[in-house]
């Protein structure tokens, strides 16, 4: 006795919606949240047939799905990955997943139905789904206009150099040929225009180089960091040597990378140490690294390179890493783009880049770089 009133309030109690047929397909009982779930009073479908439940249009379809089912009982599940659809008493449509499972009682067949409205759900993976087709459309339109981008910055670097080279000849030719006969005014205008002429060459120079970071990346392959920093500090050589830079090091690790854009890295970074120099102070370089593992389980090297230089307002840091961005106007020579190459190659890379410092204590700028990458490697799978 004390089971079947344990029975029967669970059946009462449930919050999923619960209905038992025979194997005509008439409801025998119904539990008041598959009454609600329909927008049915109290026994309103009792003795009813389960296609009152059903979609006007899929009842026919429903009614053989039923009889098959009535030759062959087994348990099942219906909607799990496909749209199946209940109708309210108002004539309302809902989707809804159904679970069926028969019994047998005295050598009647019986059927009891678990019925969830997956309404939320369903708007929940809708919204989803438009968010992802967005996302997806978002990501393939900033890929060509990505695209475009690199080529115009490519194709536009590549035509000015020659009228910029005529630009200077002449300009040099001028110097040369006509210079003495030159009034100062003369004189200050074309001092003017070579300077002005020198620094678009270099801008334009450096905007190759940097358009050149996707146009023409090559596949990752095993590099020896230590090595290729060793080559960058004997190409640099003469620069450390004027400034007295005094450079302490840490073996860097082996690492899959593009050997060429690893020079790069270390060249602009070692020279911007040497560059943003205190006055009268020798450069110190330290260069470190640590492993580190990110969220998602991928091995890093943590390259730090810190300096005792002139530093900078960390609020600034963002805007350093930025194409053409310079803190210290025309004090220091060159076009403010190689922290924007540090940056697009650490991203290339798997990592990032970020700066700390603080105005005439230095700066300590820590990359991070994918120790792996994956396979198969290409310039299409990296950037």
């Amino acid at each position: 006795m004390q089971e079947e009133i344990t029975l029967a309030a669970l059946f009462d109690y449930a919050t999923e919606g619960m209905l038992v047929t025979n194997s005509k397909g008439i409801i025998l009982r119904i539990n008041p949240a598959a009454e609600k779930m329909f927008g049915y009073e109290k026994g309103e479908l009792d003795k009813k047939p389960v296609e009152w439940l059903i979609p006007m249009g899929t009842r026919d379809r429903h009614t053989k799905h039923r009889d098959g089912f009535s030759k062959q009982p087994h348990p099942r599940s219906m909607g799990m990955g496909m749209d199946l659809f209940a109708m309210r008493k108002d004539g309302s449509e809902f989707p809804v997943e159904v679970s069926l499972s028969p019994f047998n009682v005295n050598d009647h067949q019986y059927i009891i139905a678990f019925i969830i409205d997956i309404t939320i759900r369903k708007q929940q993976q809708d919204a989803i789904r438009a968010q992802k087709e967005k996302l997806e459309n978002y990501s393939e339109n900033l890929k060509a206009s990505n695209e475009e981008l690199q080529n115009f910055a490519y194709i536009s670097s590549h035509d000015l150099q020659e009228p910029l080279r005529k630009i200077r000849a002449f300009g040099d030719r001028l110097k040369m040929m006509e210079y003495e006969k030159m009034g100062d005014q003369g004189k200050d205008y074309l001092d003017r225009m070579l300077n002005a002429a020198m620094r678009m060459q270099i801008l334009i120079s450096d905007l190759l180089a940097f358009s050149r970071l996707t146009t023409r990346a090559r596949a990752f392959q095993p590099v020896n960091l230590d090595r290729v920093l060793s080559e960058v500090l004997i190409d640099m050589e003469v620069s450390i040597e004027k400034s007295g830079a005094i450079i302490s090091r840490q073996p860097l690790p082996e690492i899959d990378a593009e050997p060429t854009q690893m020079r790069q890295l270390f060249q602009n970074l070692v020279s911007n140490a040497i560059k943003f120099r205190r006055e009268g102070e020798a450069p110190k370089i330290d260069i470190s690294w640590r492993k580190r593992v990110d969220e998602y389980g991928n091995e890093l090297a943590e390259i730090r390179v810190a300096d005792n230089g002139i530093g900078f307002e960390e609020k600034y840091n963002d805007r350093i890493f930025n194409i053409f961005q310079r803190l210290d106007g025309q004090k220091f020579e060159g076009s403010g783009i190689g922290l924007a190459i540090c940056r697009k190659i650490a991203i290339r890379h798997g990592g990032n880049i970020y700066a700390e410092s603080a105005i005439g204590k230095g700066s300590v700028f820590i990359i991070t770089l994918k120790v792996k990458q994956p396979i198969p490697n290409s310039p299409e799978h990296t950037e």
